[in-house]
C-alpha cells in the first residue's frame, strides 16, 4: 500500500451533515416559533451555502458565519423575540445532537483503523463537530482531528493540510492522501499542500483537480488497497 497517511475530509464524507442540519434546522425553528417550511428551509440552505463559499475564499470568519447565517434568514422571516445568536446557540446546541454517517463510512474506517494513520481533517465550528465526533462510532478509529476553527485556518488553504500532516508524524507527502467530497474546499487543499487526493464524488458532478475520483467509500478502499 503506497499511503501511510489518510487524511479525511467529516461532512458529507463520512458524518452526513445534511441529514444532521436539516433536523436541527428545523428543531432550532420550531423552537423559536417559526414554521420551519420547505421554503423557510431552502433559503437558509442558500444563504449557508454562500457564507460558507465566502469562508473558503477567505472573505469571513466561522464566528461570523454562525451569527450572519440567521441574521439574514430573520431578516426575510422575522419572528418576535428571537434574536440571530440566541437562534443560532441553539441551532448549534442541537446539530451537535445529531450523528448520522455517511453510507459504509464506519466498515470503511474499521476496515483501514491500524494500516494506516487516519487524521480527520474538518471545516468546522469546533463545538458541534466534537460534540457530534462524541456520539460518534468511528471516533475511537481516528488517529487524530484537526479542525479549521481551532487552527485558524480553512480548507483550501494548504496550511490545514499541513499542520495534519505535521501533527501525525508525516514527513514524506508521496505517503499521504486526502479524501473529501468538496472540490471547491477538500481537494483544492490536497492539490496546494503537494498530496494526491481521492474525490468522494456522490452527485456525479465530477473534479478534474483530483487524483482519483470515486463514487463512495467502498470505491475509496479499493483505490488505497491497490495503490
Amino acid at each position: 500500500m503506497k499511503y501511510r497517511y489518510l487524511l479525511i475530509d467529516n461532512d458529507n464524507t463520512l458524518m452526513d451533515f445534511h441529514a444532521a442540519e436539516h433536523a436541527a434546522l428545523r428543531e432550532a425553528l420550531t423552537e423559536a416559533g417559526i414554521e420551519p417550511t420547505d421554503a423557510v428551509c431552502a433559503r437558509y440552505s442558500a444563504i449557508n451555502d454562500a457564507l460558507w463559499k465566502a469562508l473558503e475564499r477567505g472573505e469571513t470568519t466561522h464566528a461570523a458565519l454562525k451569527i450572519t447565517r440567521f441574521a439574514q434568514l430573520l431578516a426575510e422571516y422575522p419572528a418576535e423575540n428571537v434574536c440571530a445568536p440566541r437562534l443560532a446557540l441553539r441551532y448549534s446546541h442541537y446539530l451537535g445532537t445529531h450523528a448520522d454517517l455517511m453510507p459504509g463510512a464506519e466498515a470503511f474506517l474499521r476496515r483501514l483503523h491500524g494500516q494506516m494513520k487516519i487524521v480527520l481533517v474538518s471545516n468546522g465550528d469546533s463545538v458541534i463537530q466534537r460534540n457530534r465526533l462524541f456520539r460518534c462510532v468511528f471516533t475511537p478509529l481516528l488517529d487524530n482531528i484537526v479542525i479549521s476553527s481551532e487552527k485558524g485556518v480553512s480548507k483550501p488553504d494548504p496550511r490545514l493540510i499541513e499542520i495534519a500532516l505535521a501533527e501525525c508524524g508525516c514527513t514524506d507527502k508521496t505517503e499521504a492522501v486526502m479524501v473529501g467530497d468538496s472540490a471547491t474546499a477538500d481537494i483544492p487543499a490536497a492539490v496546494n499542500a503537494g498530496i494526491d487526493s481521492i474525490f468522494v464524488d456522490w452527485k456525479n458532478t465530477g473534479c478534474q483537480q483530483a487524483t482519483y475520483t470515486a463514487k463512495n467509500l467502498a470505491e475509496v478502499e479499493q483505490i488505497l488497497l491497490k495503490s
